[in-house]
């Protein structure tokens, strides 16, 4: 029997482009991560292709730095995506138990699903997950596995993730190009819940926040499943822009002073007037720059509209009673300074920032909140592994090795 299993994943962010592969060990149910490499996203925007070959270049230099590492080759992977066409909503299928005896079979779950399913979708829109969430047994509630249970009616509410069918067809272009197999195709906060969330959080009540570079992904966790899922067009990068703006400052330099200024802060014996300096800048190094000004005349606000919007989803919900375990924050945007406080200011919920996934290997610079989607993936492409069913939706390319051969070949051809 094999002890452990390679599992490859792809996590295409609004700001960068991860491939992470790891060592799954059976017998000891736990992760050692084998190789991780990051690219910036060029080629998308807010997590969707805005020009297919560059999209395609990036994924490529991506994959092979991650092959580098490892020492082999990947001919498949587990992607997960994140884009502001993700919408979520739930519905009900209600069937008629089929065995004589009233016993409830996998056949009889499968044929609910696929009635949860049946729904009106919008147009340029398809369904990417079907989660099973509550099954209800002759009027009985709050059954999670029906299977081997007697009844006559067999009823289902489901969590239904949607996408932008285009979207989907254009990342398939780019993989099928690649010659690379998509084994699984996930919704990223999927991914994020997995490594980010304890099981009582997930059964109580929780709402996990995971601010990206461009979007900040939303989901709402109720009675160990999902039941809300958004995804907002905003993200830690607007802070980024804002700063070098309003400082006049290239975007690398603002983004160095967004990261550095919690550093400069716990020094309690700071000067409001800071050298440029400070921040490992080696442009500029004479300026001098109000730390005052930076924090609650430019970061605060564009933070407080961040954590407003996501209230506001929250409470459009209607599961704002249901979170009694509060907000989990994840996501580099989550080390920003000012996050906690303001995230306590403007919602009115417990919060606290994610601790780092449990993993071993090569985990240096990883085990940070801007890795969490990237090695959740691989723990929910392995739960999914191990529970294999309609919540998930696969999408497979072909003609896998000839078509990476012809890539590696193209350029040297007439």
């Amino acid at each position: 029997m094999q002890h452990s299993k390679i599992i490859k994943g792809i996590d295409i962010g609004s700001s960068k482009v991860t491939t992470i592969i790891g060592q799954y060990f059976r017998n000891e149910d736990k992760f050692n991560v084998v190789a991780v490499s990051s690219m910036p996203s060029k080629g998308f925007r807010k997590g969707q292709i805005i020009d297919l070959e560059t999209a395609s270049q990036t994924i490529v230099k991506s994959v092979e730095s991650a092959e580098r590492m490892a020492g082999f080759q990947i001919n498949d992977a587990s992607v997960a995506i994140s884009a502001p066409y993700i919408e979520s909503l739930n519905s009900q299928g209600i069937v008629a138990v089929s065995n004589s005896g009233g016993e409830i079979s996998e056949n009889d779950v499968n044929r609910a699903i696929i009635a949860a399913k049946a729904i009106t979708l919008p147009t340029g829109k398809e369904i990417l997950h079907v989660i099973p969430r509550i099954f209800t047994v002759d009027g009985q509630e709050g059954i999670t596995d029906p299977i081997g249970m007697t009844g006559v009616r067999l009823e289902l509410e489901a969590h239904i993730i949607l996408a932008s069918s285009p979207a989907l067809k254009n990342l398939e272009k780019c993989f099928n190009h690649m010659g690379l197999n998509i084994t699984q195709l996930s919704y990223s906060g999927l991914s994020s819940a997995q490594s980010c969330l304890n099981p009582s959080e997930k059964e109580l009540g929780v709402a996990l926040v995971d601010i990206g570079g461009t979007t900040t992904n939303i989901i709402i966790y109720c009675q160990n499943s999902p039941a809300f899922s958004k995804v907002l067009p905003i993200g830690a990068d607007n802070i980024t822009n804002d700063l070098a703006i309003g400082l006049r400052l290239p975007i690398q330099d603002a983004e160095n002073i967004k990261l550095g200024l919690k550093k400069i802060i716990k020094n309690k014996d700071f000067q409001d007037e800071t050298d440029l300096s400070q921040f490992d800048i080696k442009t500029n190094s004479n300026r001098k720059i109000s730390i005052q000004t930076a924090i609650t005349g430019i970061i605060k606000p564009r933070l407080e509209e961040i954590f407003s919007m996501v209230y506001q989803q929250i409470e459009n919900s209607g599961l704002q009673s249901s979170v009694p375990s509060g907000v989990v924050l994840t996501g580099g945007g989550s080390q920003t300074i000012l996050t906690e406080e303001l995230c306590e200011k403007n919602i009115p919920l417990p919060h606290r920032i994610a601790n780092s996934p449990k993993v071993g290997g090569i985990i240096d610079n990883i085990l940070t909140p801007s890795f969490t989607s990237s090695i959740g993936l691989l723990m929910y492409a392995q739960q999914q592994e191990q529970k294999p069913d309609s919540a998930s939706k696969s999408k497979l390319s072909f003609s896998s090795f000839t078509a990476r051969i012809k890539n590696l070949l193209g350029p040297l051809l007439p």
